[in-house]
This record gives C-alpha cells, sequence and structure tokens, in this order.
C-alpha cells in the first residue's frame, strides 16, 4: 500500500504543472534550440570565428622608429623611419582558412542542434501510456486480492490462493513504483536538454504510431549534419597545409624614412643644409628563409592532418550508413509486429482479459487458469506498447542520421 502512495505521489506533485501551458513537441524542440546550454556553446563558437574572420588580412606591427645624433656630421640629426612587414600568407591563404573554420564552426553547431529531445519526449510518451497500463493492472489484481481473501475467509479457498493473489497485486505495486521513477528521470532528462528548471506537462500522453515521411534508404546520410561537418574538415586542413605552404615565400617589406643631414652640400647650389631641411625616401625589400626544415615539418604536418580528415570522414560515412541500415531493419522488424498486434494479438488479448475474469467471477474456472489468462493478456499488451515505442524511436532516430530535426 505504501508503495501505491509512493506512486499515487509522485503523479500528482507531476500534475501540478498541468495548470502550465502544456509542453508539446515542437515548443520542445524550439526551446530546446534556443536554450540548449551546449547549443549556446556552438553559437559563441561560431561568433568567435566570425570575429576571426576580420583576421583575414593581418599585418604585423607597423614598426616606427626615430634615429636621433650625430650619424651623418657633427650636428645632431634626426631620422623617422616607417616599416611594414607583410607575410606572404595573408595575400589570400589565411583568408581562406578564416573563412573554411567559420563554416566549420557553423556545421558544428547544426550537428549539435541535431540533438536527441525528441527522443527523449516520445520516450516519456511511452512512459506514460505504460504507466496508465500499470495502473489497470494494479486495478485487476487489487480485486482479485479482494476476492482470494474473501474466499479464504469463506473457507472456498486455501492459503495458496491468497499468497499468491498478494504477490502479484506488490509484483503491480512494484511496477507502478519503477514507472513512477522512469518519469521522474525522463522529465530531468529532458528539463537538462531544454535548460528548463520548471518544465511543464508534457502535450501527448496516448503512444500512437508516428508518419513516417521518408523513405528508410542508406544514402540519406548525405543530409547528417554531423557527417557534413566531418567533411568540411578536409576543407580546413586542406587551407591549413596552403598556410602553411605560404610561409615559404618571401615575406614583402615597403617603408618610407624623412630625416635631416645638417651640413650637407647642394651640389646645385652650394648651399649647406640645415635642420629645417629635410630629406625623404622609401624602402623595399624581402625576407627570404634560409632555414627551410621547420617549414617542411609544418607542411608535412598539414599534409597528414588532411589524411586524417579525410579518414575520419570515411569512417564517419561508413558508422553513419551501418547505423542506418541498423535501424532501418529495426523500423521493418516493428512495423510488422505492429501488424501482428493490432491485427491479431491486441483482439485476442482482449478477449481472454473479458472471458478470464467473467468466468473466474462465475466459478467456471480456478484461480490458476484466471492468473494464466491475465498474464498473456497483459504481456501482450505491454508488448504492444513496447514495440510501438521502438518503432517511434526507429522512425526518430531514421529522422536523426537523416538531418530532419
Amino acid at each position: 500500500m505504501r508503495i501505491l502512495i509512493v506512486s499515487v505521489l509522485i503523479l500528482g506533485s507531476l500534475k501540478t504543472f498541468a495548470q502550465q501551458e502544456a509542453l508539446s513537441i515542437e515548443q520542445a524542440i524550439d526551446q530546446a534550440l534556443k536554450n540548449n546550454l551546449q547549443i549556446k556553446a556552438m553559437g559563441y563558437e561560431v561568433e568567435s570565428q566570425r570575429q576571426l574572420k576580420k583576421t583575414s588580412f593581418d599585418l604585423p606591427k607597423t614598426d616606427v622608429t626615430l634615429l636621433y645624433g650625430q650619424y651623418n656630421s657633427y650636428a645632431n640629426d634626426n631620422n623617422l623611419t616607417v616599416s611594414q612587414v607583410i607575410p606572404f600568407t595573408a595575400l589570400g591563404s589565411h583568408g581562406a582558412l578564416n573563412r573554411s573554420l567559420l563554416a566549420s564552426a557553423e556545421l558544428k553547431k547544426a550537428s549539435s542542434e541535431n540533438e536527441l529531445v525528441k527522443r527523449v519526449y516520445y520516450q516519456l510518451v511511452f512512459v506514460y501510456a505504460r504507466h496508465k497500463l500499470l495502473l489497470e493492472e494494479d486495478s485487476i489484481f487489487t480485486g482479485f486480492l479482494k476476492a482470494a481473501s474473501l474466499r479464504f475467509k469463506s473457507g472456498e479457498t486455501n492459503l495458496l490462493e491468497k499468497a499468491t493473489a498478494e504477490m502479484q497485486k506488490n509484483e503491480a505495486a512494484n511496477k507502478l513504483q519503477q514507472s513512477a521513477a522512469d518519469m521522474a528521470i525522463l522529465r530531468s532528462q529532458l528539463e537538462t536538454l531544454l535548460n528548463s528548471s520548471n518544465l511543464p506537462e508534457i502535450q501527448r500522453k496516448e503512444l500512437t504510431a508516428l508518419p513516417s515521411a521518408l523513405l528508410p534508404d542508406t544514402s540519406l546520410v548525405s543530409g547528417n549534419p554531423s557527417l557534413a561537418y566531418s567533411r568540411h574538415q578536409i576543407d580546413v586542413a586542406k587551407n591549413q597545409k596552403k598556410v602553411e605552404s605560404a610561409k615559404f615565400a618571401p615575406d614583402l617589406l615597403i617603408g618610407f624614412f624623412n630625416q635631416t643631414l645638417i651640413g650637407t652640400s647642394n651640389p646645385e647650389t652650394g648651399s649647406l643644409s640645415s635642420k629645417n631641411d629635410r630629406f625623404s625616401g622609401f624602402q623595399l625589400g624581402v625576407a627570404v628563409p634560409l632555414w627551410f626544415g621547420p617549414h617542411q615539418g609544418r607542411v608535412k604536418a598539414a599534409a597528414y592532418n588532411r589524411q586524417v580528415a579525410e579518414s575520419n570522414y570515411a569512417h564517419h560515412q561508413l558508422s553513419l550508413r551501418s547505423q542506418l541500415e541498423q535501424v532501418i531493419q529495426q523500423f521493418q522488424k516493428n512495423k510488422k509486429s505492429l501488424d501482428y498486434y493490432h491485427t491479431s494479438a491486441l483482439p485476442n488479448a482482449d478477449l481472454v482479459l473479458k472471458q478470464s475474469q467473467a468466468a473466474f467471477r462465475g466459478g467456471e474456472i480456478g484461480y490458476e487458469e484466471y492468473l494464466l489468462g491475465l498474464r498473456n493478456a497483459i504481456n501482450i499488451r505491454e508488448g504492444y506498447l513496447q514495440t510501438l515505442n521502438e518503432y517511434n524511436q526507429s522512425i526518430i532516430f531514421i529522422e536523426f542520421l537523416s538531418g530532419n530535426k
């Protein structure tokens, strides 16, 4: 009795959410996309890469130097020089790398958005439906226990029937307690995915077969965002190699100077320059790497990184195809099983349950036959719910693998 009270209290606490607007699957997905902490982190990463894209034409600091003193004559002259180094990587390769990194971050976010909110939501729907069935089972065995207790008191039956009825009633109550705990666990999982501490009651309570809009096919994995992300890592590695290769090229140097040359004679007039006379010019130069070992090592490492990305992509594609093949087989198996339940098992289970109860009340059968009929009917009903849940989950997983939220 105490187990049933705990179960009812848990369900009662869940019913307090009913005052809030019931949460539909569409609202759950939308809330997860807005509030999920992992998706938020991926969004920040996208914004970070978007800002780094501005560094594509990234120049070193401009060098400004002042030279003052007797570098030309006994007089104190001054020289102001402004120079700038332009790395060859700033002329395109670094920009391509930044663009590919931004696209990579966006694909990574899309992959994170393709999370399994729908799977948890419909698993919770299944647990609700199963809990409803367990309540019916508990009610049936409660009636059986009352009848067995009265029959024992009147001497119509022995202690074995009463003990068996009590055992079945306690087993049903235990299942109810476990079911209530499952509901609390799944609600907690959904709260985590939605980043919500006050999750309302879910809208769907009846477990029905989900429509299958997609024709199961292994080619569907081409739309999976995680596969697109994996494929794009090849482009990132390719552009990284271009950046490293560009470091072999010489850096360009441009500069400008403005200075005094006090006491310098003008060859045309013979006059001497003073501190008010200034002389200007420019510099052009190149910086050539003389030690190629480190550059070669980085280029080769980048080439291997590309091979790593290609291998990872091939492996990920093969893994997704394998998963999809398995879930398609699961989908087809469950579909056939559902057809069996609808056409044969469920109607027969309802008939067996009604006939067993009527025959037991009328004294036509003993408790052994009655229990056998009850268990068979209940097992079929529970098996149907389990198969229906697995059918729905296979559809959801097919949609997940194909990139549909």
